[in-house]
């Protein structure tokens, strides 16, 4: 099954926000900016694994 819960796309969406969390570590001076770019990223990954829990929760709640 490959719904808005799935394993490749959790990882496909961490793999992402890592890669925008480096390009915000390489472009971006140090300061209160560059932290809450970080925070934000940090954010929508958190966002995307509890998603992902709800989804396999919901799953075996209907099996």
């Amino acid at each position: 099954m490959n719904g808005p819960g799935s394993q490749q796309r959790m990882i496909v969406a961490l793999l992402l926000i890592a890669g925008a969390a480096i390009g915000v570590g390489f472009t971006m001076d140090a300061g209160k900016y560059r932290s809450l770019a970080w925070v934000l990223l940090g954010f929508f990954a958190f966002r995307v694994v509890i998603g992902r829990m709800r989804h396999r929760r919901s799953e075996s709640q209907q099996s």
